[in-house]
């Protein structure tokens, strides 16, 4: 029975079929249901390839390729995890998605799941490769803890044009797994790096850009001395989400990171930032703390809060931004001239809008790579983690 997932999206059975006649299957299934008489368009931009998380069966995910391939049409290729002690064998099933609101039904995306088991893993990388489809950039989407050492990802990663990281997913150190992708991206600088946490915090980088849009209120940039950033951890969640923004935020302001000065205890981050002024030949420092404040209605990991405080000439001033239930964010800005506080609706991106924002993205986010390589020079320096 066909489903109907995203409106307009229709998604049809999926079914089993020969490892070796997946091509030629996929070309029957295109022809299948004509409309008016008239065969079914096709179109596609890249071929996506999707590891999914353990435990994660390729079905669980139509919604969301659904909504991908409404905007990017793709061949995707998900590949569910490994079961090391079965059996070799590989089952391959293959599906369409179809799109009818242009007015002439069109096949946006054509799925192969894989699902390997026992020794025939080690065979998974040339069904991949030689079901990309030529010409057409290839893209890899890790959505769990990645183990880069992994054989499939050895094989692929130089033959992608972009891979893409969920940290939101990791269950190592943020920190660790971040030093990790930045070596990949001297190690291989033909491809494009990318996490969708980042594009999960845009929300939260514009809110804090929001309160220095007025003119007056830039002063106060060269005056912070301290920065608070709350998350929520729920069940699974880990502290990416408040690295990034505290990233973002350092190097966007062009701060230095104080060797040796990163701390990790438990679920909380310390850190310190130096900025010089022209004004001045000392060094401000600045420092960064990052802990938790759960909230009952945020996803694991999702931020919950942001405090800027200053301090000097002009006089201090706080700029603060929290979640609050129901989905909402309270404002509130401190200063010799504004006291403000107001509310506002936060509109969290679903997970195929981070997708899609990473795939539609530049092939090189500048500000994201910045904010990566402070990182880097930041935990590079601490005795804390062992990377």
């Amino acid at each position: 029975m066909i489903t109907a997932l995203t409106p307009g999206i229709t998604h049809t059975p999926t079914r089993v079929v020969d490892l070796r006649r997946v091509e030629q299957e996929l070309s029957a299934l295109r022809q299948t249901g004509m409309v008016n008489g008239m065969p079914v368009l096709r179109a596609c931009t890249l071929t996506l390839v999707v590891l999914c998380e353990p435990g994660q069966d390729p079905t669980d995910l139509a919604s969301l390729i659904a909504e991908i391939v409404a905007s990017n049409p793709a061949r995707v290729i998900l590949i569910a995890a490994h079961e090391p002690n079965a059996d070799p064998w590989i089952e391959a099933r293959i599906s369409l998605y179809r799109d009818a609101n242009s007015g002439a039904a069109r096949n946006v995306g054509e799925e192969i799941d894989f699902y390997p088991r026992g020794a025939q893993y080690a065979s998974l990388p040339s069904a991949v490769l030689g079901l990309r489809v030529s010409g057409l950039p290839l893209v890899l989407y890790w959505r769990g803890q990645p183990d880069l050492e992994d054989h499939l990802f050895r094989a692929l990663v130089g033959e992608c044009d972009q891979i893409v990281f969920d940290s939101a997913h990791f269950t190592a150190r943020a920190e660790r797994v971040n030093h990790t992708i930045t070596r990949l991206r001297l190690e291989y600088p033909r491809v494009s790096f990318g996490d969708v946490n980042w594009q999960r915090i845009r929300p939260w980088r514009e809110f804090v850009a929001q309160f220095f849009d007025d003119p007056g209120c830039l002063i106060y940039l060269d005056t912070l001395v301290r920065v608070e950033i709350e998350y929520s951890v729920g069940i699974g969640g880990n502290s990416s989400a408040a690295v990034l923004l505290m990233a973002w935020l350092a190097s966007s302001l062009g701060w230095r990171a104080a060797p040796g000065s990163y701390e990790r205890a438990g679920a909380d981050r310390m850190a310190r930032f130096e900025s010089r002024t022209y004004e001045s030949e000392q060094a401000r420092e600045i420092q960064v703390l990052i802990h938790v404040r759960e909230q009952p209605d945020c996803i694991p990991g999702e931020l919950t809060g942001i405090r800027l405080e200053c301090a000097g000439e002009p006089p201090s001033a706080i700029f603060q931004v929290k979640r609050a239930v129901g989905g909402f964010v309270d404002f509130q800005e401190l200063s010799i001239n504004r006291h403000v506080e107001r509310c506002s609706a936060l509109l969290m991106p679903a997970e195929s809008s981070v997708v899609t924002g990473e795939l539609d993205a530049s092939r090189h986010d500048r500000n994201y790579h910045r904010a990566l390589e402070l990182l880097d020079t930041l935990v590079s320096g601490s005795t804390v983690l062992a990377l």
